[in-house]
């Protein structure tokens, strides 16, 4: 069975806006590439302000092809959750006071601190540990063992 690739609408968002700008900076290094050919050296293959250039496009166009894979490939209905079980886009409390949103397949906030709590994808350890799992039940995953105390959709 395939994997379907789900993104939470904001980090859809975000990669649409980045798709954009990614855009606009391979555009905008057309004349960096010819200043970079109008450069004189001894050999052909010794043109270093050319291969800067380069590398830059190179991984300008490796993100904007990953991203417009994501985004093309994504469904819009998040995976099917049974009924009072933690799913992706909940904010899940633990007893130990830590707070964990779980976003889709990608998101550009992985790892990141924001408004008091933790932003994993679905594949993270911790979301792999609290995924299904209803308030109330004991979890563990690393070196921490907690309790669910809460879960809200964010």
């Amino acid at each position: 069975m395939k994997h379907e690739v789900y993104l939470l609408p904001e980090d859809r968002e975000f990669a649409e806006k980045r798709i954009i700008e990614l855009d606009k900076e391979i555009q905008n290094l057309g004349p960096d590439f010819n200043d970079a050919f109008s450069q004189s050296s001894e050999t052909w293959h010794d043109n270093s302000p050319f291969e800067a250039v380069r590398d830059k496009q190179s991984m300008l166009a490796a993100e904007l092809h990953k991203l417009r894979t994501l985004v093309r490939t994504a469904t819009l209905a998040p995976p099917k959750a049974k009924r009072g079980t933690i799913a992706i886009g909940n904010v899940v409390t633990l007893s130990n006071g830590s707070r964990y949103k779980i976003a889709g397949d990608w998101t550009h906030q992985a790892g990141h601190h924001v408004d008091d709590m933790h932003i994993v994808s679905r594949h993270a350890p911790i979301a792999l540990a609290l995924l299904g799992k209803k308030k109330g039940s004991a979890v563990a995953f690393g070196n921490t063992e907690a309790t669910i105390e809460a879960v809200a959709r964010n």
